[in-house]
C-alpha cells in the first residue's frame, strides 16, 4: 500500500516542477504529461526490480 502513495506524491511533485518549467518557458505544456508518465513508468520498473532483488537476497 505504500508504493501507490509514494508514486502519487512523486507524480504531484513532478507536476509542480513541470508547471514551473512551463511558466518559465523552458518546455511546452503539451510535453509535461508524457514526460511525467515516462518518468513514473521508469521509476516504477526500477523500484519493482530493486524490491524483488532485496526480497530474494
Amino acid at each position: 500500500m505504500l508504493k501507490p502513495a509514494i508514486l502519487a506524491l512523486i507524480r504531484q511533485l513532478l507536476t509542480v516542477v513541470g508547471t514551473a518549467l512551463v511558466a518559465k518557458g523552458y518546455i511546452q505544456a503539451s510535453d509535461v504529461e508524457p514526460v511525467i508518465g515516462a518518468l513514473l513508468t521508469i521509476g516504477s520498473a526500477i523500484w519493482s526490480v530493486v524490491d524483488k532483488r532485496s526480497r530474494q537476497g
